[in-house]
């Protein structure tokens, strides 16, 4: 058999999972794992005897017989005449994706009918370990938790099944691995969308607390050790480093982002470094190559070896809470020491495949989990393609070379997952990486070590940690520096038919790179130039419209509008309620910077996703209400605002602003608003952007006592184009849309349940002539100025 079968066969597995929601249980489990089992069966007697009686292990790959150090790091490159032929190939191949179905839909049965589930809507009181840390929500808190028992209706049960936790109370002071007694309501959720993910994950129902106690730390002694471990290198750390060089080596070392500055995330991400503050098989590499540096160096034999570096994975993976790509290079470790324990010759592909294998096996709900996709991708782009790319960076010295190529095969791989799941990857991405590579070792080894020294001499660690900050630093300013360096990213709408084609790409381009002969270099290099021009939406450039140009994205049930000009103007108004949202959008639309940002009022619908767009580009100014807020959404953004060193101005009704060849009149507040329905609504930034003639009113969220003073006031509010105040909510006068006038109204909103847009609202606009528009139902709304008329495109 061919060394790429089980590669293939877990490729194949894979399939067969992501399969079962689509054939919406027309075939029975049991049918479909009979099909799979018949079709490996035959595939497997139509296989041509091979030579050399070679062993089982041999025959997949995870024992080469013979080779090269480079072939036993990727796979051999194919050659005709070898391995089982096309047709028995095909029939294993489509039997283990039968297979993989069929596994799907017995996971999927056993979730949704789950002993708790069948529960709900009843009280309960659970017993548990919680499987990870209780994360702040918009609202209360949530976290996972392993039920041992359940009780309700003075009956108790023991179970072995997971439920997600839903409270509205503090936090509970708990971290993963703690014993709780947890009492509340058990729930099936009624949205379709959160059941679906809950699902996906293997959980089936969720508990909204009422009662949350602590009943100790876990009872297992390797996770208590662990938790141990964590709780007093956090203290070190904590103790020795300052908070952003505290946080960010927690990140590093234990994906802990608790103690993370929110400013250093955003840059991070920004930079598609945020890989490195969550724990990857990175991560597992670093840790257990001392280790067994260590084991060398005390000249221990092949089991004590092979216990003391198992060990060391066990250990780490449950220190770090056993998140996916830990375990996908934990299982590969295992496999590793294994055969390292036989004194056999490994090949990366077969032990990537197989550890893939064992892990879908045991829990298939990872085949929908994010991390796990990009950690199994990324090192498969390394497998297949690191070698051949530091091959033909011969230019560079050779360690150089080498961290480009693993990079470079990183991003490859994981580029389509990034534009199906996230639609955008940052471009200045892989220099981030290769410049960031030299620092994250040097910055997580030291951190680790200054830590542990600190336990004993507080004075040698501090000077120990002294040392490790200087590549911590080095790594927060790289990612400032690049954050919002004017370079395009690369974005995608999703859709399953860009990820294949993506994913075909990335293929091609490995045999590309490995094929013999080799192709020209002058084709490989116009290829990779290509891809992002023909297969993904890029804004690679973008100039300056020819007339005034006015985009009420599509945010859902909020506000976030960009005006750009033919000078080259650029202001945003508001962000809309997504953190990454308005930020993805601008990059698609090849912004580089903005000139005014605008935060009509500190609601989380309007503000959310500002911290994300002032990390990315250069904002000249920000103008905002200047009103006493409290809320914790205010304080990120006001910390983000800091972070970034961004101009703030609080303007009144009267004071004007020249933007490049815009003008912006600012209509209301006149000042801070006390004692009504909304303070903050009232407080709203109300401003009228115009180019010559053409104008547009953003009317945020003011409603009848902030109207009435525009009113009575006389203010000019006559503009072409309205935003609509507040959704279209019953809070607006009938007078102020007449006083407006506008061609086309705008009501920027999405699913709610304060019935907005209110139809009474929308027959006022209605009466003064206006065009409506809905984001709810047009999407994206675009206009264009051109003379007299406007242009209005919708997105849908």
């Amino acid at each position: 058999m061919s060394a790429w079968t089980l590669p293939a066969s877990a490729g194949a597995f894979w399939l067969g999972l992501l399969g079962w929601p689509m054939t919406g249980g027309r075939i029975s489990v049991a049918l479909w794992m009979l099909a799979g089992i018949v079709a490996i069966g035959t595939g497997l007697a139509l296989l041509p005897a091979e030579a050399g009686g070679a062993g089982p292990l041999e025959s997949v790959g995870l024992v080469p017989a013979a080779g090269s150090a480079l072939e036993r790091i990727a796979p051999p490159r194919l050659e005709h005449g070898r391995g089982p032929t096309v047709v028995a190939a095909l029939t294993v191949l489509l039997g283990v994706a039968c297979v993989g179905v069929g596994w799907g839909g017995f996971h999927e049965h056993r979730t949704e009918g789950a002993f708790l589930a069948r529960l709900a809507p009843a009280h309960v009181e659970v017993e548990g370990t919680l499987r990870t840390d209780p994360s702040p929500g918009t609202i209360g808190w949530s976290a996972v938790i392993a039920v041992g028992r359940v009780r309700w209706y003075g009956r108790e049960v023991a179970v072995r099944e997971t439920l997600w936790l839903d409270g509205e109370d503090e936090i509970p002071e708990a971290v993963r691995g703690d014993r709780l007694i947890v009492g509340g309501q058990m729930l099936v959720p009624d949205d379709p969308g959160f059941a679906s993910s809950l699902l996906r994950r293997g959980i089936p129902a969720e508990l909204r607390t009422s009662s949350v106690q602590r009943v100790g730390p876990s009872t297992n002694p390797f996770m208590r050790a662990a938790q141990g471990f964590r709780t007093f290198v956090g203290r070190s750390i904590g103790r020795l480093f300052g908070p952003r060089e505290a946080g960010l080596l927690m990140g590093l070392a234990l994906g802990d982002d608790s103690r993370l500055d929110l400013a250093v995330a955003r840059d991070f991400h920004a930079t598609g470094l945020g890989h490195l503050l969550v724990v990857s098989g990175e991560n597992v590499a670093m840790v257990l190559g001392p280790v067994l540096g260590l084991a060398m160096l005390l000249r221990l034999s092949r089991v004590p070896r092979f216990l003391l570096g198992l060990g060391t994975v066990v250990f780490f993976v449950v220190l770090t809470g056993a998140e996916p790509s830990v375990m996908r290079a934990g299982v590969m470790a295992g496999i590793a020491l294994g055969g390292m324990l036989l004194g056999r010759p490994r090949s990366a592909a077969a032990i990537l495949a197989g550890a893939v294998l064992v892990l879908l096996i045991v829990d298939p709900a990872l085949v929908w989990a994010v991390g796990f996709q990009l950690s199994v991708v990324a090192t498969a782009g390394m497998v297949a393609l690191a070698s051949s790319l530091a091959e033909r960076l011969r230019f560079l010295p050779r360690p150089i070379a080498l961290a480009t190529g693993a990079t470079l095969a990183a991003q490859l791989g994981v580029t389509p997952i990034l534009l199906f799941h996230f639609h955008e990857v940052p471009v200045v991405t892989l220099a981030a990486n290769v410049l960031a590579f030299p620092a994250v070792s040097p910055a997580l080894l030291l951190g680790l070590v200054a830590a542990g020294v600190g336990l004993v001499s507080v004075g040698a660690g501090r000077l120990l940690a002294a040392v490790a900050t200087l590549p911590m630093r080095y790594l927060e300013l790289l990612a400032d520096r690049l954050a919002r360096a004017p370079i395009p990213w690369i974005t995608s709408h999703g859709g399953i038919v860009n990820l294949v084609i993506g994913l075909a790409t990335v293929c091609t381009i490995a045999w590309a790179l490995r094929a013999r002969p080799r192709l020209p270099r002058h084709i490989l290099v116009a290829g990779a130039l290509a891809v992002p021009l023909l297969v993904w939406s890029s804004a690679l450039s973008a100039g300056p419209p020819s007339g005034l140009v006015v985009r009420f994205f599509d945010v859902g049930q909020g506000d976030a509008a960009l005006v750009s000009s033919p000078g080259g103007a650029n202001i945003l108004i508001d962000g809309g309620p997504d953190p990454e949202q308005v930020a993805t959008e601008l990059s698609a639309l090849g912004v580089k910077r903005l000139d005014v940002v605008i935060a009509t009022h500190p609601h989380a619908d309007h503000i959310v996703g500002l911290p994300a767009v002032l990390a990315r580009f250069p904002v000249d100014v920000l103008l905002d209400p200047g009103c006493a807020d409290e809320s914790p959404i205010y304080a990120d953004l006001v910390q983000a605002i800091a972070d970034e060193h961004v101009p703030v101005r609080h303007p009144r009704a009267g004071d004007s602003l020249t933007v490049g060849d815009l003008r912006l009149d600012v209509v209301s507040p006149q000042g801070c608003w006390h004692d009504t329905e909304s303070d903050a609504n009232n407080d709203s930034l109300v401003v009228m952007v115009s180019l010559g003639d053409d104008s547009v009113l953003f009317a945020a969220e003011p409603e009848e006592p902030a109207q009435q003073v525009l009113l009575d006031e006389g203010m000019s509010l006559g503009a072409d184009v309205l935003k609509v105040p507040h959704h279209g909510g019953a809070t607006s006068l009938p007078g102020f849309f007449e006083a407006v006038h506008p061609q086309l109204a705008v009501v920027s909103v999405g699913p709610n349940t304060y019935g907005h847009p209110v139809p009474e609202v929308l027959d006022w606009i209605a009466a003064t002539g206006a065009e409506i528009r809905r984001t709810d139902l047009d999407s994206t709304v675009t206009v264009t100025f051109e003379g007299p008329r406007l242009l209005v495109e919708s997105a849908v």
